[in-house]
């Protein structure tokens, strides 16, 4: 994935292609590597539309951003992102009867649609996401680990992450952190925890956090590939369908004591040009094209057909329903648009990181700074434009 490489490497290739665009052009703000750029390339021909894609590495980015008054045509946020967007007016509604390829009613797939159906009948705080988001792809968050190291009779909840006798990767995001943390310390829920239960958790994470774990984002795709460099490490579904697919040595956990599920969506920025917006979600969601975005991003598919296709015998995901099949069990939740706890979260994560010593960068060294800078001077000078992978990054 390598979000910065990507997001550095797109900037510079932006700069030199902004004077050869002509024509109509879709401005596509989305994660890094979240996309078969195959299908974009095969829109832009159909269509006769150009897709400029821009790349954002959290939804806090594309939130300041959008904000900032940087404009968009089409935008990938995630659920409590979305939650935001809407509640301060930065997004239009959705206008289904310009999805055509799509229908809410009948082609949700059923593990989203009790996403839907969670954060639609809060009964403190109902939020309907189809309100104003095309659903773009879903999870949750578990576990990847070694099935010739781990014992599975140690996988029994989050404590697994304490046991020192493993090599272990927390994943370097407060939201990704803090909740193992309140779900092992068994508080009343992520999105409204009790001081006393953030005190706990934060404890939890403390403890957990020695000098022999790692604390890692993007680096999670060269390390969990064959050999291992870990035996147990936090990882969003997706990402472990894509990395059980190309090790099958690894293994996927979700605990009982309950995880963070998500959906994440197109949503269109005011003042965005919809003709194209509409145009590119309904290309994207007929049948074939999600089958096939899906099969290369690795996450699930909103669509119930595609979903069914994938898991049946013989299809892609047949041997990953650990991870594909994402299901709300009694203790999931979907993070909720919070701004105080947030920033709870992210100042009491960066103090824990200080306390233990962690590199808030850790994983991307000056020797490697240096080599993208070389790499993108290297694109611009020579006018070499390249064709960027994309996959989910951190939320």
């Amino acid at each position: 994935m390598k979000k910065i490489l990507v997001f550095v490497l797109m900037v510079a290739g932006l700069a030199f292609l902004a004077s050869c665009e002509s024509g109509p052009t879709l401005r596509l703000y989305n994660w890094g590597e979240y996309i078969d750029d195959s299908l974009v390339e095969a829109f832009e021909e159909e269509s006769g539309i150009r897709v400029r894609q821009i790349a954002f590495d959290s939804n806090e980015v594309a939130i300041t951003q959008i904000k900032g008054g940087n404009q968009y045509d089409l935008v990938i946020p995630s659920d409590y992102a979305i939650e935001q967007l809407a509640l301060e007016s930065l997004i239009v509604p959705i206008d289904w009867s310009k999805v055509t390829s799509f229908d809410p009613e009948t082609d949700v797939a059923d593990g989203l649609k009790s996403i839907l159906n969670t954060v639609k009948h809060d009964v403190t705080n109902g939020f309907d996401l189809l309100e104003y988001a095309v659903p773009y792809f879903w999870g949750n968050v578990g576990i990847l680990y070694n099935t010739e190291v781990v014992d599975e009779a140690d996988l029994i909840g989050w404590d697994v992450l304490h046991n020192n006798e493993y090599k272990i990767a927390f994943y370097n995001s407060a939201r990704d952190a803090f909740m193992p943390a309140l779900k092992a310390t068994g508080a009343s829920t992520i999105n409204h925890p009790t001081a006393t239960e953030m005190d706990e958790a934060v404890q939890w994470l403390s403890e957990g956090l020695t000098s022999e774990v790692s604390v890692i984002t993007d680096e999670i795709f060269d390390a969990m590939l064959d050999p291992a460099r870990y035996d147990l490490a936090v990882s969003y579904s997706g990402d472990a369908n894509y990395l059980m697919s190309e090790n099958d040595k690894l293994g996927f956990f979700v605990p009982e004591e309950g995880t963070n599920v998500w959906m994440d969506g197109f949503v269109i920025p005011e003042g965005a040009n919809e003709d194209l917006s509409y145009a590119f979600i309904n290309f994207m969601m007929t049948y074939e094209h999600a089958l096939q975005n899906t099969e290369y991003v690795g996450y699930s598919t909103p669509r119930q057909d595609v979903f069914e296709d994938v898991l049946a015998s013989g299809g892609s995901f047949e041997d990953y329903a650990d991870s594909y099949d994402v299901r709300i069990n009694a203790f999931d939740e979907v993070y909720r648009y919070n701004e105080t706890l947030k920033d709870e979260m992210d100042t009491k994560w960066q103090e824990i990181l200080a306390n233990k010593g962690f590199d808030e960068d850790e994983g991307l060294g000056a020797g490697a700074m240096i080599a993208i800078i070389g790499i993108g001077v290297l694109i611009i000078s020579s006018a070499v434009i390249g064709i960027i992978k994309k996959k989910r990054s951190v939320i």
